[in-house]
């Protein structure tokens, strides 16, 4: 068996790749932290609940306690 190094296989065919660019990390982060931000106001608008029902529970009749 011969020590021929270049009758050894490849690992990759591929290109060795460039960094990604600082533009385009700075694109990626800006576009991650906006989708964070709208995502975080949506919760809050969908789960808001007025403090003017949440004052006072309902009866267990139904009924409101001013009308009792």
């Amino acid at each position: 068996m011969s020590a021929d190094s270049s009758a050894a296989a490849p690992l990759s065919t591929a290109a060795p790749t460039s960094p990604v660019s600082e533009r385009t990390a700075f694109a990626v982060l800006g576009s991650m932290v906006l989708l964070i931000v709208a995502l975080t106001v949506l919760l809050i608008q969908t789960t808001w609940v007025d403090s003017a029902s949440a004052a006072e529970p309902p009866a267990a009749d139904g009924t409101r306690l001013e009308q009792r």
